[in-house]
Order: structure tokens, then C-alpha cells, then sequence
């Protein structure tokens, strides 16, 4: 015969008060929401600013050929030369691929938007603690010593 073991019809569970995963930056937001919102309008502008010359060049040292037609190259090579012209620059000549790569890596910056929206919301936390909350706390002391 097999005997059966009795377990309690209750069983208490502790838990732990420490906050894991999201929860723990959720918190964290709560208690700072301020340097977590800069830290990532930081971080969303630099993911912005930072690919822009990588691709820039990139385009420029590649022999990608961009499908734009040469007629509406040489048109808004005509109308950028105005633009240098009258702030000083030397003109462009016709055929310039400049303005096709900038135009170029613009899109793909642009594309690359929910790539970036992603890493600015991943860095956040850490930037955010690490660097904007310290730069806050520095600030405040210096004031508060000087009144």
C-alpha cells in the first residue's frame, strides 16, 4: 500500500520586495521622471546625429549608384549652387553626387527610426542613472552651497 504524504491545504509564499525586470526601471521612472526623459531625448537625438556622417561616407566611398535621374540631379545641383553662391561656397558642378547622399542618408536616418527608438528606450535607464541623475545632483549641490 502506498502511502501519501499530506500537504498542507495552505502554503504561505514569500515574496520578494525587490523589484525585477521592467518593474525595477518602471520605479526608478517614478521617482526621476525628469532625468529619464531627458536622458532620453539625449539618447534619441544622438542616435540621430551619430549614423549620419558613418553613412554619409560610406555612400560617398561606395560606387552605389542611387536610381535619381541626371536632369533632376543637375536641376537641384542648379539650385544648391545659388544657395553656396550667395554664402560664399564654390559651386558644385553639374553631375555632384553630394547632394544625392545626403539626401540618401536622410532617408535611411529616417528609416533607421524604430531602430533607434529602441536603443534610446534601452539606454535610458542606464544614462539616466549614471549620468544625468549625478550631473543633476552636482548641479543642485553647487547652487545651494552658493545661496
Amino acid at each position: 500500500m502506498l502511502h501519501r504524504v499530506k500537504q498542507p491545504l495552505f502554503t504561505i509564499r514569500h515574496y520578494s520586495t525587490q523589484l525585477t525586470g521592467y518593474r525595477k526601471y518602471a520605479q526608478q521612472f517614478k521617482s526621476k521622471p525628469g532625468s529619464y526623459m531627458t536622458a532620453f531625448a539625449v539618447l534619441h537625438e544622438l542616435t540621430a546625429i551619430a549614423p549620419f556622417p558613418v553613412i554619409y561616407y560610406a555612400l560617398d566611398a561606395s560606387s552605389i549608384a542611387i536610381p535619381f535621374s541626371s536632369s533632376l540631379v543637375e536641376e537641384g545641383n542648379k539650385f544648391i549652387n545659388k544657395v553656396r553662391v550667395r554664402y560664399g561656397y564654390e559651386q558644385l558642378e553639374p553631375d555632384n553626387k553630394v547632394m544625392i547622399h545626403l539626401v540618401t542618408t536622410y532617408c535611411i536616418v529616417k528609416a533607421l527610426l524604430p531602430v533607434r527608438l529602441a536603443a534610446s528606450a534601452a539606454m535610458t535607464p542606464m544614462v539616466a542613472e549614471k549620468l544625468i541623475s549625478p550631473s543633476v545632483q552636482f548641479i543642485r549641490r553647487r547652487v545651494l552651497s552658493k545661496q
